[in-house]
């Protein structure tokens, strides 16, 4: 019986942890449709998260912050933890799990890349370039198709939040580059320090989650706290590892196209023509922003060949 090779498991990792996190807007677009709040499903997203990921931030040491410093685990968790997941989660309340699976990757992207290369003091590719304009035309094009109220009266405003949420953890992803941050670390102080949003949440954000069934608290909160934020992770490392950056680099541009296409049976969300179009310049953009490098590094090959 033939083994698959690490390559084939590692593309295999990669495309799991594209649809956990392409599937993550829809499950919390139809959570808040049915029984829970904007501050339920961040509850128990680090309800859930914070339990599991607790012994791994003891164990590398709780007077340092895991060893990272509680300075820098502050500021991890203000750009990659619940301020932002709550405030992701109060866009979809007003506009569609396309726009955010689209708007947010497409933030992180441009943000991350843009702060790496002005970190190292270089100048960002000419064909990146072109693909964060492209990103950023899809942007556009998606605003535009949310100010005309066609997809919901506050579209406009949920898609803005999501480039402010998208803003936030592209500087979360440039810092765990800069400063070295092991994939479980990060995952582990997010999660823990994120739980003192859960006192603020039961004292004053009118919890809901004793009136929501038992499965549907179960199911977000796995969802949510262990397949996005520790499984997700754990595969993506994986696969990254195992594939290299610039190979792992070409699936993200899947989320949007994933989280569209899980929005149309779960939601009966279909994006308009000009959001549709925002979507798919999205794609395309990262797509060339992801492959130029190799490109260029496969035509200097061929060049000096």
């Amino acid at each position: 019986m033939s083994r698959l090779s690490p390559r084939t498991l590692a593309m295999i990792a990669m495309a799991a942890a594209v649809s956990i996190y392409g599937g993550q807007f829809v499950s919390v677009r139809f959570g808040l449709a049915t029984h829970l709040s904007a501050y339920d499903i961040a509850a128990l997203r680090f309800i859930f998260a914070g339990a599991v990921m607790l012994p791994f931030f003891i164990r590398a040491g709780v007077t340092d912050c895991a060893g990272l410093g509680w300075g820098r685990g502050i500021a991890l968790a203000l750009t990659g933890g619940v301020p932002l997941t709550v405030l992701s989660n109060i866009g979809l309340i007003y506009s569609p799990a396309a726009h955010a699976s689209a708007i947010q990757p497409g933030m992180v992207a441009v943000t991350a890349t843009t702060l790496a290369y002005i970190g190292l003091g270089a100048r960002v590719p000419g064909g990146v370039l072109v693909g964060f304009v492209v990103v950023l035309s899809g942007l556009v094009a998606i605003a535009i198709a949310g100010s005309t109220g066609a997809e919901g009266a506050n579209t406009l405003a949920g898609d803005l939040i999501f480039m402010v949420a998208g803003l936030g953890w592209g500087v979360f992803t440039w810092l765990c580059g800069r400063w070295q941050v092991p994939s479980i670390t990060g995952a582990a102080i997010v999660s823990v320090l994120s739980t003192v949003y859960l006192p603020v949440y039961l004292l004053w954000l009118s919890p809901g989650l004793s009136a929501a069934p038992w499965g549907a608290i179960a199911f977000h909160g796995i969802n949510q706290g262990i397949m996005n934020v520790v499984i997700g992770l754990l595969l993506w490392t994986y696969g990254t590892r195992t594939l290299g950056v610039a190979t792992a680099a070409r699936f993200p541009p899947m989320i949007p196209v994933l989280g569209t296409l899980i929005g149309i049976p779960v939601l009966g969300e279909i994006p308009g023509p000009l959001a549709a179009t925002g979507v798919v310049a999205i794609v395309v953009g990262l797509l060339i922003a992801a492959t130029w490098p190799s490109m260029q590094r496969q035509l200097a090959k061929f060049r000096n060949d």
